[in-house]
């Protein structure tokens, strides 16, 4: 009876510390930094072209990355053109989400085809419904959406070329 006891003891106790070691987080490799090259000065030309301020950009852009907010902080967004031709404009709700109670600010930009962009904000308290509208191209328009959230700054949540009329299937 004591022999059983010491090996089942044994067994145990080897068994914990076979998973003791498993359980632990392995350590990051130490990597061990490269020097850079020093840089190597080039003359600059003169510049003779106009500051950038007053160059208008051409087209649209390309959309770039977006981020995803914490669960607490998205705001889920609609984007849609009124499909009037004679009077195109489209228009950027709230549709919802866990941010409408913590988020302090929506920045949207809107840019159409010809490169001229407009700037518009939205501002607590969100409510399902809250827009904003510009006048739109009848092509297509690139609209980013940022969003200012406590704890994480200003990210930018939605950047995409949107046409102006959806295509009925």
């Amino acid at each position: 009876m004591k022999f059983s006891m010491i090996v089942v003891c044994l067994v145990l106790a080897v068994a914990f510390v076979v998973t003791a070691g498993c359980t632990q987080n392995a350590t990051p490799p130490v990597v061990t930094p490269t020097p850079a090259a020093s840089p190597v000065a080039t003359p600059v030309p003169p510049q003779t072209t106009a500051p950038a301020a007053t160059v208008t950009k051409d087209g649209m852009g390309i959309p770039g990355p977006t981020e995803t907010l914490p669960a607490s902080y998205q705001l889920d967004f609609m984007v849609q053109g009124n499909g009037n031709t004679a009077n195109p404009y489209m228009g950027v709700s709230i549709r919802g989400g866990n941010g409408m109670n913590t988020d302090s600010r929506v920045d949207v930009t809107f840019t159409k085809p010809d490169g001229t962009s407009q700037q518009s904000y939205m501002l607590p308290p969100f409510y399902v419904g809250q827009n904003v509208t510009f006048p739109s191209s009848e092509y297509q328009n690139r609209v980013e959406i940022w969003v200012t959230a406590p704890t994480v700054g200003k990210v930018k949540t939605y950047d995409q070329i949107v046409a102006f009329k959806g295509i009925n299937p």
